[in-house]
């Protein structure tokens, strides 16, 4: 057995920052091409999802995986910091290596 006594905080952030990113593209290309439809189907008139046209939609394609990716960054290094204070109190996690 190993113990894993401290989490690289930044290392931590730019992993979770950018399976953020990848769920962010995913999400985000999925609503922004439903706001896309919707907009070009004519769905909701002036005030429903149609309303925000097909640049909404690329930008919620764009913009969604840029806010998950950013927001999962800060969280990872939230995370990373807080996790090495609790692995420190606990006497590390022990993992078995092959």
């Amino acid at each position: 057995m190993r113990k894993v006594l401290s989490i690289g905080v930044l290392s931590l952030g730019k992993v979770m920052g950018l399976s953020g990113v990848l769920l962010g593209a995913f999400f985000g290309v999925i609503y922004g091409a439903v706001v896309i439809l919707a907009s070009v189907i004519g769905f909701g008139g002036d005030s429903g999802l149609g309303s925000l046209g097909v640049l909404g939609g690329i930008a919620i394609m764009v913009g969604v995986p840029i806010f998950y990716g950013l927001v999962s960054f800060v969280f990872g290094l939230l995370y990373g910091m807080i996790l090495n204070i609790v692995l420190g109190m606990a006497g590390g996690l022990e993992i078995e290596l092959e």
